[in-house]
């Protein structure tokens, strides 16, 4: 690997900063031996702030300030100097042994405010978050992610949090203190663009970096289009300065040999519990950056600052079919709704976009399975697997009831996420009352995040279900429910949420366990279905289809 060049040409650009009289990060202090702690993450974006007030430390109306753990969760914004700005999220160290994305976020500030992107300050307002995982960037250790060139004297830090959650699979269930952060951001910032900044694991391939756009089922197709083609110019772009690029994957088989070679390239899923995925479901667009794992740790650094000017570049190019791209998706729901009403699909599978150029390198590691050498390099063409297709589509009822028991914990979860909940006495009564007839159901044998998750097949039927399931609602019982209508602007995600069948929803990750998990010990009549809908029934799906895999990194 050709660490020398990078580092000498980082190290510049420091020695200039520091002449300058400009704040260096923790990587351009100690020539690359550490990596960033919250506290020296802090003290360089305050000197940053210092120099130029126009920074300045952010914090949403009634968002956590801490972590469970009592670590500070701390973001800077960056006001545009012109009118009318598009306004970006950057997430960084979201899995804190991923560590490029805190260092480009550092430096990328000090650059805006030294002016050296005028263009990029008159036309985006920035919101920018180093540490997201701030309980596990501190928890650095030499030992995490040994197959990564990483600072050799700090090492970096752990993936999950202090509760050992991965925060990057919590955006629907939002369970922990950082998601409630995120969403108040969503709800105060309303950013038309998110930057999740990763790093990879695995796959050996010739790109120095890969990327992703927002693929959440059920998303805006029209959206989701433009959120790739934008991504596939910023590759073009970058291609012509030489800093080849292509869509987040592995390849098919996950770890290919000679013997069993590369069959496709895959990619993420379409799960909305990704941060990259979670934006198209309120019609924002979004983007997974990828350093790849196997670069020296400055090259990592570099690649991804180079990505993400790329990408502000194209929206600061691009601010009025952004803004028309948002705009046309929030019309198409509503369109949706007076013309009989969306369906919406509960699963997906990959599809082929297109046969891509893509590098196999059979790699030489050493005893920490760090890359030191090559024993091939094969240029291959290969079925990429970069979307998605819908399936088992429904017709979305108008809306759901929610039993008055789960309101205390369903209805700040709602709330948080930008979902508008009413009393139950405010639901239209022109609407059928309609009871889920459970089909089957799929309890995990072992913890997925902590949850021992629960996907539920069947329909919505306007007979209550033969056999009786606890005492049936009365009027009364309706009238004190959470009624929550999917004729809203964030309509899609309240169906994923709360529809029984979603395998994104309360139902998957166990709020409903007590009611619907009846074993040993629970004695008496079992409670009534805790989820009603209104509207017309539905017939009952087909078979689950598979929706990708959980790879991202």
């Amino acid at each position: 690997m050709r660490v020398l060049p990078a580092l000498l040409l980082l190290l510049a650009g420091a020695a200039s900063g520091q002449q300058a009289g400009w704040p260096l990060c923790t990587p351009e202090r100690t020539e690359f031996r550490r990596t960033s702690t919250v506290a020296e993450v802090r003290e360089f974006m305050e000197s940053l702030r210092q120099r130029n007030p126009s920074l300045r430390a952010y914090q949403p109306p009634g968002a956590p300030g801490t972590t469970e753990a009592g670590n500070p969760i701390l973001a800077w914004r960056l006001p545009a100097e012109g009118k009318a700005a598009l306004r970006v999220y950057v997430n960084a160290n979201i899995h804190a042994g991923e560590v490029e994305g805190k260092e480009a976020v550092q430096q990328i500030a000090r650059e805006l405010l030294q002016g050296r992107h005028p263009r990029l300050r008159e036309t985006l307002e920035l919101v920018l978050l180093p540490c997201y995982n701030a309980d596990g960037t501190d928890a650095l250790d030499p030992a995490i992610r040994p197959h990564q060139p990483n600072p050799q004297e700090s090492g970096v830090g752990r993936r999950e949090d202090a509760r050992g959650l991965d925060l990057n699979r919590d955006l629907m269930k939002a369970e922990t203190r950082n998601t409630r952060w995120l969403l108040a951001m969503f709800r105060d910032f309303d950013p038309d663009l998110v930057l999740d900044l990763h790093t990879t694991n695995g796959s050996t391939h010739g790109f120095h970096l890969t990327h992703g756009p927002a693929m959440a089922l059920g998303s805006d197709e029209a959206l989701l289009a433009f959120n790739r083609r934008m991504l596939v110019e910023v590759r073009e772009a970058l291609k012509v300065q030489g800093m080849p690029t292509y869509d987040y994957g592995n390849f098919r088989p996950y770890r290919p040999t000679a013997e069993k070679p590369p069959e496709a390239w895959e990619t993420y899923d379409a799960h909305p519990r990704l941060l990259t995925n979670y934006p198209a479901l309120q019609n924002r667009l979004a983007v997974l950056s990828e350093a790849y794992v196997y670069r020296s740790w400055p090259e990592r650094i570099s690649d991804t600052r180079r990505f993400v000017l790329a990408c502000l570049e194209w929206l600061s190019r691009h601010a009025l079919e952004v803004r028309e791209a948002r705009r046309d998706a929030e019309q198409r729901w509503r369109a949706a709704w007076q013309s009989g009403g969306p369906s919406l699909p509960l699963s997906a599978v990959f599809r082929e976009v297109e046969k891509a150029t893509i590098d196999w390198v059979d790699p030489i590691r050493d005893a920490q399975g760090r890359v030191t050498g090559e024993k091939s390099r094969k240029t291959l063409q290969l079925p990429s697997l970069v979307g998605f297709e819908g399936r088992q589509s429904v017709r979305l009822p108008r809306g759901y009831l929610v039993d008055a028991a789960y309101a205390d914990s369903l209805r700040p979860r709602l709330e948080a996420h930008g979902i508008r909940v009413l009393p139950g006495r405010e639901r239209p009564r022109d609407a059928g009352l309609l009871f889920f007839h459970e089909a089957g159901r799929d309890l995990s044998k072992g913890a997925y995040q902590g949850v021992f998750t629960l996907k539920l097949k069947g329909a919505w039927r306007a007979e209550a279900p033969p056999v009786r399931f606890g005492r049936a609602p009365g009027p009364e019982d309706l009238d004190r429910a959470l009624w929550v209508p999917l004729d809203q602007p964030f309509g899609r995600l309240a169906f994923y949420l709360l529809d029984p069948r979603s395998d994104a929803g309360f139902v998957f990750w166990g709020v409903f366990h007590s009611s619907l998990l009846r074993g040993e010990g629970m004695w008496g009549e079992p409670p009534r279905f805790p989820i009603l809908a209104l509207g017309t029934p539905d017939p009952a799906p087909a078979a689950a289809a598979v929706a990708g895999t959980d790879r991202m990194e």
